[in-house]
């Protein structure tokens, strides 16, 4: 357990600097440059960041699960990482002229040359990051990520200065690339495989074009409100909505980006371990809730002075979307493990199938809702986390004998944590009006007074997730300690 509580902390603490480091180089970047190039590459960059979800076709998650890793599955990895970056590498650079075409935008062809130069890379750097994660060593994966992303902005700015204009975000994107993948070689130097083989890759093929269509699915999940409001409505309108999913997003993603790091090959060594998988996932779930979901509580209680701190007060609109939002998000964390245990299991394909017809549904839903407001669309997205936990639940109990009954009580005290949070603060709020009061001020008391009420009342229940956040603490003093 102590090298899954050392690998959990490393991918927490790097998730989060890289959000500061990103945050900042965003904002200074929108200074630099103009909506129209800041655009332009924008049209090349999101259309490549959809082939990013099928560039590996399952190698890292084939890699992450295995029962026992040899040299020949090393190279089989990297044979079919091979086929695929490089493969979308050449058909993005032969087809710059025509995709600049399609998108009437003669100057973005060279930019999909450079960004196609960035997947010539990839196979070196994903395959050694799969063989970190499996071994959790997040401490290099930290280290890796926090490099190249200063070195990317680095480049980025001074290419900007140099008149390089959007030009100047590939090349950064680039640049960030090679600097991954020195870091990933020199890190995993110890396995010294590099030679591909490009035989007997179904099985790997098999697992990837599940999983990466099942990423596909839930990428453009996020964004589907964006695609249905931008068709019936007003651009106004998608800001509205979009500032709101944006807020719980960020909210719920500060915790959720560290966790998800750690869960495929925590699975995965379950499964190899011969451990009870389903007693592990009710366990971990359970803390994850205890930990979430009073977040969520409290963000959708306070989504008003907290989306006026960020945003200002010409987006109060999108503070009721967000509070709607905020429940939805709770009823998915719910089922947050159940794709990296699904892998590990081998119902990849289950998977999909789930994600693929929820996604119908939550299309349908929100094609229908619209009529009714922007936040009866926020309710489509609650009904469709409902009935996406329905299914989960129906899939676990059929695949890993998950106990449902068992499943449902573990959740009871993460619940009553949430609601003495959420009763904490509305309890603030009628001594401090949320609605009239400072945003500032609102997130001070916030900050000063959630964190005791949530660490008393998880020591009262006698939560493990008390228990975890103490040793994880104690964990960062000793490591502090020494560099004193």
């Amino acid at each position: 357990m102590s090298n899954v509580r050392s690998g959990l902390l490393f991918s927490m603490l790097g998730k989060y600097m890289l959000r500061v480091v990103n945050l900042l180089s965003t904002v200074l970047i929108a200074r630099l440059l103009t909506p129209t190039e800041i655009g332009t590459f924008a049209i090349a960059s999101s259309f490549v960041m959809i082939l990013t979800e099928v560039k590996l076709l399952g190698a890292n998650s084939y890699l992450i699960r295995s029962d026992v890793l040899d040299e020949a599955k090393i190279r089989k990895a990297y044979g079919m990482t091979i086929l695929m970056c490089w493969g979308i590498s050449a058909a993005l650079m032969l087809g710059s002229g025509s995709l600049a075409t399609f998108f009437k935008h003669e100057d973005i062809q060279q930019v999909f040359f450079i960004l196609a130069l960035s997947f010539l890379l990839a196979p070196y750097i994903s395959v050694p990051d799969a063989l970190l994660a499996r071994s959790y060593r997040f401490k290099e994966i930290s280290i890796i990520e926090l490099s190249a992303a200063p070195t990317q902005f680095v480049v980025t700015l001074a290419l900007i200065y140099q008149g390089f204009s959007f030009y100047s975000l590939a090349w950064g994107q680039f640049s960030g690339m090679v600097c991954r993948f020195l870091l990933s070689l020199y890190f995993t130097r110890d396995t010294k495989i590099y030679r591909p083989k490009f035989s007997g890759l179904g099985e790997i093929a098999r697992l990837g074009i599940f999983t990466s269509a099942a990423n596909i699915v839930r990428r453009i999940h996020y964004s589907a409100s964006d695609l249905v409001i931008g068709r019936q409505g007003t651009p106004g309108e998608v800001g509205v909505f979009s500032r709101g999913m944006g807020f719980i997003d960020f909210i719920s993603q500060i915790v959720l980006d560290g966790v998800g790091g750690v869960a495929q090959p925590y699975m995965s060594e379950l499964k190899r371990r011969g451990v009870d998988i389903a007693a592990a996932y009710i366990k971990t779930t359970a803390l994850l809730c205890s930990l979430v979901w009073p977040i969520l509580a409290v963000a959708g209680f306070a989504a008003l002075p907290a989306i006026r701190l960020l945003f200002g007060d010409q987006w109060d609109q999108s503070a009721p979307i967000a509070s709607v939002l905020a429940v939805w998000m709770l009823v998915k964390v719910v089922s947050f493990f159940s794709p990296q245990l699904l892998i590990a299991v081998g119902q990849e394909s289950m998977m999909f199938k789930r994600d693929l017809s929820c996604f119908a549904l939550l299309i349908v839903s929100l094609v229908f809702s619209y009529s009714y407001g922007l936040v009866a669309m926020g309710l489509a997205f609650l009904l469709n986390g409902v009935v996406e936990g329905l299914i989960t639940l129906w899939m676990l109990h059929h695949s890993v004998q998950l106990p449902v009954g068992s499943f449902i009580r573990s959740l009871f005290k993460p619940a009553l944590v949430a609601t003495v949070c959420l009763a904490g603060c509305a309890g603030l709020d009628q001594l401090y009006p949320f609605a009239q009061g400072a945003p500032v001020a609102v997130f001070g008391l916030l900050a000063v007074s959630m964190p005791v009420v949530w660490l008393l009342t998880t020591k009262l229940l006698g939560l493990q997730i008390y228990t975890e956040v103490m040793k994880l603490i104690q964990a960062v003093l000793r490591r502090i300690k020494p560099a004193r």
